[in-house]
């Protein structure tokens, strides 16, 4: 059984007698270097046995359970497999993949791309900001938005298909915070997880409690400069900042865990240092990410050049001692469509990138997620593209590393999901190079590995 290769959340013990589980279902993604397990923003490289005991993580086997089918499978002493076990499992406790129940309680351990495996939920578009890139063009609420009774007829589908994870938005959410609080209390109860994205604005001491007693213990919010009055210039609202920063201090104080997300653009890139130090010194965690060229930052002054994007990419990925890093796996293809978003008025698209009305995948008052993941064509057609299908991509020697960039962003340019994305692409493939001149040597070994796929290194 390969260790994993990723980030570390809370450790964990266990006995044999314990029942483990996995927390959502997992990905299985197959590549030609070979097989990975996806967890949320977590990848661990994997073999054939420990691809076997992911799958017994349904809850209804215990370790020893386990240990018996593995030594089964490999002709070994129970006990010699119990040795080796015990660990693996744990660090899948670590790595937030797995946790241990006293009694057992079933889930279907592998993805099997026939529901959502999370939604991004977009209860309004109203919002009391109005930033200059936003990908929903929010301002002012849809006249056909979503009524209670058919929230309330998603959500107990959400909540049959075992959905991991609700990340609720908008446009501002807490413009409906009684809807956002009516989502997670009835997700939470029936053991879906609940995020909140928003601007924080609204977010008093008293909200705060009220979000975390309807069971959301994460939000995202936004801080896209260390500068107040960039901040506010990019949100359009004189006194944004503030309120964020005031916000994220009520949420945590809450017990919500935090993550502060930074948007780069041309006017935010120049001060990345000093907002990445900020933003670790008030959340819990950070996101920096660039712009997207789409709803309002299409075609928009902000948008990063192919340099902009290569430093930002060098920049959130420099070390201490001034190497560059970054984690190493074949990306033949992306998660597009399994985390769907609904939008307010109850259509829903494959990702938050993928907007347009060529790639809807139906409407919610009309169908069903069970409907949709039965028989929509786009849907299925984008579950089986990969970088070898995308033209450009299928002849350079970075696909395998860069998976060829977003659909969104390649949609958004060339008006189909089979041509290169023009926003990523060049500044993605100066990053590779300069990964393979300065990068740390495991980073650099891994690179050459994954190149030599592409037969034609640079």
């Amino acid at each position: 059984m390969k260790p994993a290769r990723l980030q570390t959340n809370d450790g964990g013990g266990t006995t044999t007698a314990s029942y483990p589980r996995v927390r959502h279902q997992v990905i299985i993604r197959e590549t030609n270097l070979g097989d990975y397990l996806l967890s949320g923003s977590s990848v661990l490289e994997i073999d054939d046995a420990s691809r076997t005991v992911v799958a017994l993580c349904d809850g209804c086997h215990t370790v020893q359970d386990i240990a018996a089918v593995v030594a089964c499978q490999q002709c070994e002493p129970v006990e010699t497999v119990v040795d080796e076990l015990v660990p693996f499992l744990d660090m899948l406790v670590e790595e937030g993949v797995i946790q241990y129940y006293d009694t057992p309680e079933y889930i279907s351990p592998l993805y099997a791309y026939d529901r959502p495996l999370s939604v991004i939920w977009e209860i309004t578009y109203a919002c009391n900001q109005a930033c200059q890139y936003c990908i929903a063009r929010a301002g002012k609420a849809a006249p056909d938005e979503l009524s209670r009774k058919e929230m309330d007829t998603i959500l107990q589908e959400l909540i049959s298909l075992d959905v991991g994870l609700i990340n609720i938005t908008g446009g501002e959410p807490l413009l409906k915070k009684e809807t956002a609080l009516h989502i997670a209390k009835k997700a939470s109860e029936n053991g879906i997880e609940l995020e909140l994205l928003t601007n924080a604005m609204l977010v008093t001491e008293e909200v705060a409690h009220e979000l975390h007693e309807a069971g959301i213990r994460y939000a995202q919010v936004s801080i896209d400069c260390v500068h107040p009055e960039v901040h506010d210039a990019q949100r359009g609202v004189a006194g944004a900042w503030e309120r964020a920063v005031n916000g994220i201090t009520r949420l945590r104080d809450a017990g919500i865990e935090v993550m502060a997300a930074a948007v780069m653009n041309k006017e935010t890139l120049p001060y990345f240092m000093e907002t990445a130090k900020f933003l670790e010194n008030c959340a819990d965690k950070v996101k920096m990410g660039p712009v997207q060229p789409m709803g309002r930052g299409e075609k928009s002054e902000l948008l990063l050049t192919p340099e902009m994007y290569y430093d930002l990419q060098v920049l959130r990925s420099t070390t201490p001692d001034n190497q560059l890093v970054d984690f190493i796996f074949c990306k033949e293809r992306c998660s597009i469509g399994t985390t769907p978003v609904i939008c307010p008025n109850g259509d829903v698209y494959p990702c938050m990138l993928t907007k347009y009305k060529e790639l809807k995948l139906g409407n919610l008052k009309k169908e069903s997620f069970r409907s949709i993941y039965k028989n929509s064509e786009v849907l299925h057609e984008l579950f089986q593209v990969t970088v070898d299908d995308i033209e450009k991509c299928n002849s350079c020697w970075n696909r395998y590393y860069c998976g060829g960039g977003c659909r969104g962003c390649a949609f958004a340019y060339h008006g189909t999901i089979y041509k290169w994305d023009p926003y990523q692409c060049e500044g993605e493939r100066k990053f590779a190079r300069a990964l393979l001149k300065w990068g740390h040597p495991e980073t650099k070994r891994a690179l050459k590995e994954l190149l030599r796929l592409s037969k034609n290194l640079p």
